[in-house]
Parts: structure tokens; sequence; C-alpha cells
């Protein structure tokens, strides 16, 4: 088997992500969670999917998600974790993002209980482990095992009553006595709306569901993470710029986006050629032939993000057109559909409306009020499961009133 060829530096690799003869592949080997899904059709297919699911995601559902979900979700998350006085923040991001995951999937919680999202979580961390299993460190037949079991179980518990719901305001919706209105924006609505066009049986939807569950709250909660470590580093050694985190947001908010560039939820992209071409660097691939996209590489490109390009620098300056999370959300036709309720949309902002900042932002913030800092008896640790750079846990001490800004209310 030919070693895959491997694509560099930023401009290479933004025409290769945007290249249509270049197939998904990595996310091959749990076919029991990912058979299907959005993230690897391609063709018609991926394009008649996206198609049906990319209306949810305009920029007025991220603003309504930041103003309208989000609050009430952090508000019911943080509290008991205010009343403790700790969290670990792998955990609570995780938490936090679960809720917000399942209004975008379609999933219900009609107790609104711990309980429910413990149940929740539980199933989504397997999904997780499903999607990345090609990076994973166990016993890859036994984790396919372990997301079939999850995979019935959420189907039960949780996606059975839901549909059952949406198929009878579909019904009715059909029926004339329901506006379009009264009924749910969200993924598993879409899908049950057109599943006849689509094709799309119950396991198809089951599986499309839990992976829109696992994909907005698994790397959601790492980027939370790697944005608080790397934003804590940077106070220690440029203290004056911790007053200011409480009061600006939008340098909030670039602190996170420099840690997306720096901790890409995947260093790579695998692809699969589909015909033979030649790559943007000039080599020659056929038929089969696997590529590396190497996502960091872009990322840490010094003639775009300046010298200091591997460096956490929330005061750098970016090339002109190039986004400050460089490549960290991809580009073209498999673009992540979270990147605007995640992100935000930096400066941008409509007439007379305040700027969206994106969940990871808002999240920072809110723990940042209640002066949330390290645990120093309890040191983060790596996650030991995935060969990815990420945090198994980061224990953080929390205040529960808020921090005094000395701003006016």
């Amino acid at each position: 088997m030919n070693a895959p060829a491997r694509v560099s530096g930023y401009h290479n690799a933004h025409q290769a992500l945007c290249d249509r003869r270049l197939v998904q592949s990595m996310y091959s080997e749990c076919d029991v969670l990912m058979e299907r899904v959005l993230l690897t059709l391609h063709g018609e297919a991926h394009t008649c999917r996206r198609a049906i699911e990319w209306k949810l995601f305009r920029r007025d559902f991220a603003r309504y998600y930041e103003r309208e979900v989000y609050p009430a979700t952090l508000k019911r998350t943080l509290t008991p974790y205010l009343t403790r006085g700790h969290l670990d923040l792998p955990e609570f991001g995780f938490r936090v993002n679960i809720n917000l995951s399942a209004d975008i999937a379609g999933i219900d919680r009609p107790d609104g209980s711990e309980a429910e999202t413990d149940a929740l979580v539980a199933l989504t961390r397997k999904f997780s482990e499903g999607a990345t299993l090609f990076h994973s460190t166990r016993d890859k037949d036994a984790v396919r095992q372990e997301v079939a079991a999850a995979l019935k179980q959420f189907n039960e518990q949780f996606l059975v009553p839901s549909r059952s719901r949406r198929e009878a305001l579909l019904q009715q919706l059909d029926e004339g006595s329901l506006t379009e209105d009264a009924v749910p924006r969200d993924i598993l609505t879409v899908l049950l709306a057109n599943r006849a066009d689509q094709d799309l049986d119950d396991d198809m939807i089951l599986r499309e569901v839990a992976f829109f569950m696992q994909a907005g709250s698994h790397s959601s909660a790492n980027a939370l993470t790697h944005s608080f470590h790397e934003i804590h580093e940077w106070c220690r050694r440029h203290p004056e710029d911790r007053a200011r985190l409480l009061t600006d947001d939008h340098f909030l908010q670039r602190c996170v986006h420099e840690s997306l560039r720096l901790h890409p939820a995947s260093p790579v992209a695998w692809r699969i050629a589909n015909e033979a071409f030649s790559l943007p660097n000039g080599t020659d691939v056929v038929v089969g032939d696997s590529v590396v996209i190497d996502l960091m590489s872009a990322n840490l490109e010094a003639a775009l993000f300046g010298v200091d390009a591997e460096q956490f620098n929330p005061h750098r300056r970016v090339a002109e057109r190039i986004p400050p999370f460089g490549l960290s959300f991809g580009i073209g036709i498999h673009t992540c559909f979270g990147r605007d309720i995640a992100g935000g949309l930096g400066d941008a902002k409509a007439e007379g409306e305040a700027p969206h900042l994106g969940t990871l932002t808002n999240l920072l913030k809110n723990l940042m009020q209640h002066d949330a800092r390290p645990d120093p008896a309890n040191p983060a640790v790596a996650d030991a499961n995935t060969e990815r750079p990420n945090w198994g846990s980061y224990p953080l001490i929390i205040d529960q009133g808020p921090v005094n800004t000395g701003a006016a209310a």
C-alpha cells in the first residue's frame, strides 16, 4: 500500500478541501454510526442532503440561538456548578453543548432533569468515540459494538418520542391546521419532511441525528477547554490583558479564534481520490489513492499568520481575506455547519443589532465573570483514549458571585 500523498500549506490545503475529486475518508471506521451521514456523503447525494439541512444554519438562526436558546441553557447547566464551587471543564462543556446540540438535532428533553442530561451525555460521548474511531487507542471492534448499543438506547429513549411528535405536527401542517412557524426548526424535522425525496429510512435518520448530536458537542467541548487554557497561559505572561477579557467581547472572541486556529478538531483531513489528477502541489494521484490534507501546517503558515504563527497571540494581524481561525472549520462542501453558531461572526453585525459572538465566546465570558481558574490541587490531564491532543480533565474553581469589572451595568 502506497503512503498517502500529503498536501501542506494554506492555499494548497484550501484548494484540496474544495476539490470534489477528493472524497471524505477519515470517518469510515465506524459505519454503524457514520454510514451515509452528511459528513460521509459525496456527489449528488451530499449536495441534496446539504441543501435541505443548510437552511437551518442561516445567520439569522445563529443569532436566534445566541439570544433565545443559549442563555437559558447556560443558566440551567451552570447553576449547580456555582453552588459546588468547582467544575471539570471538558465535562461542563459537554453538558452545556449537549442541550444546544439536542435543540439543533431535534431531540426533545421533556423532563429537563440532570438525569436526562446524564443519559444524553453518556450516549453522545459514545457516538463521539465512534465518529473519531480513526484516532482511537482502544480496541475498535469493542467501540463499534458499544456505539451500536448506544444507538439502540438513544433511538428508544429519545428519538422515537421526538420523531412521533414531529410527525404529528407535520401531518397537521399538510392538512392546513398548523402554520409553518409552529413546526420545530431542527434536523429531525427537516429529515422527516424530506424522507421520501431523500430516500431516508428510520435507520438513516437515526444515524444522522446521532451524528449531529456528537458533532455539536464533542468538538465544542474540546475547543472550550483549549481556549480557556490558552487564555489562562497568555494572561499569566501578559497580566495587562486579564481585565480586558471581562470588558471587551471582541478581544475575547479574538482569543477564541486564535485558539481555534492552533487547535483544529482534527489536525489533518483525509481524502481518497475518485479520479486521476494532480494535487495543488503537483503530486499525481490515481483512483483510490489516499490524500492527507495538513490543516495544521495551513494554520501555521508564517506568511499569512506571522512569524510567531506557532504561538498563541490574540493581538496578531492576519493576512487579508484569511479567517483568523484558519481552516479549522474546513472549507468547501464540508465546511462545518456550526461555524457561525460556535465561532460567531467576527465584527459583522446587522444594522442596529449587537455583534454575534458565538457560543464559545459566550461560555468563556460567563466562566470568567465567575473568576474561573485552574484548581491547583487537581492539575489538568490529557485524554489518553485518543491520539488527538485533547484534555481528558481540566478542573476549575469558580466563584458563585460575578466578578466586579468596575463597568456600569
